[in-house]
C-alpha cells in the first residue's frame, strides 16, 4: 500500500466520504483517526520524529479523550442572536458541572497549539533550546499549563 493511498483514505475518512463500518458516526471516525495518528507517531515513523513524537502523541491522545467526552455528553450548541449557550443530553450523568468541564476541555487544544508553535519556533530559530523538551522539569511545566488553564476556566 502506497503512502498516497493511505493519505487519500485518511482524507476521505476525515471528510466523511468513507465509513469504516456500516453504523459509524463522527465520534467513531474522529476517535479512529486520532488512534491511527497516535499509532503512526509511536510505531511507524517514531525514529524519524525524535522528541516531536511526544507532542504529536499528546495531540492524538487528547483528541481521543475529547471524542469520548463528546459522545458521553452529546453537546448541542444554541445560538440565538447574541446569545450563545451549550446544552447537554448526557448519557450517564446529568450534571451542569460536567457541561462546564466539557467546555473547559476545548481550551486545552489552544494551549497545545501554543506549545507546538514553541517547539517548532525553537527548532528553527533557537535549536539549542530543543533539549528542554527532554528535561523533566520543563515537561512538568509544559504539562501543568493546560491543566491550570482547564482549572481556571
Amino acid at each position: 500500500m502506497s503512502l498516497t493511498t493511505v493519505t487519500d483514505f485518511v482524507v476521505d475518512l476525515h471528510l466523511g466520504n468513507v465509513y469504516l463500518f456500516d453504523c459509524v458516526d463522527s465520534f467513531n471516525q474522529s476517535a479512529a483517526l486520532s488512534l491511527m495518528g497516535f499509532f503512526c507517531t509511536r510505531f511507524v515513523v517514531s525514529h524519524l520524529l525524535g522528541r516531536y513524537k511526544y507532542l504529536l502523541a499528546a495531540f492524538a491522545s487528547f483528541d481521543v479523550f475529547l471524542s469520548i467526552a463528546h459522545a458521553l455528553t452529546r453537546l448541542t450548541v444554541v445560538i440565538l442572536d447574541t446569545i450563545f449557550g451549550v446544552v447537554t443530553d448526557a448519557v450517564l450523568i446529568q450534571d451542569r458541572r460536567l457541561t462546564g468541564a466539557y467546555c473547559a476541555c476545548f481550551t486545552v487544544p489552544f494551549i497545545l497549539m501554543n506549545i507546538h508553535f514553541l517547539y517548532r519556533f525553537w527548532s528553527i530559530r533557537h535549536p539549542h533550546l530543543i533539549h528542554l523538551f527532554s528535561n523533566k522539569k520543563f515537561i512538568a511545566f509544559i504539562v501543568a499549563i493546560p491543566i491550570f488553564d482547564f482549572i481556571i476556566w
